[in-house]
């Protein structure tokens, strides 16, 4: 019984890290952490002007 317990709880481990391996590869094949300075700098552009209009 414990050696079906161990197992899939190694299945689960490995499904998850598969699950964040391929984000990952995702992510950087779509070009989701390319140029990142420049989003930061429009979420601070729409922040002051919704500061301006408040």
């Amino acid at each position: 019984m414990l050696e079906h317990l161990t197992l899939g709880e190694f299945v689960v481990a490995l499904l998850m890290a598969l699950a964040a391996l391929s984000a990952f590869v995702w992510g950087a094949v779509s070009g989701a952490f390319r140029d990142i300075e420049a989003i930061k700098h429009q979420v601070l552009e729409v922040e002051d002007d919704g500061n301006e209009r408040a």
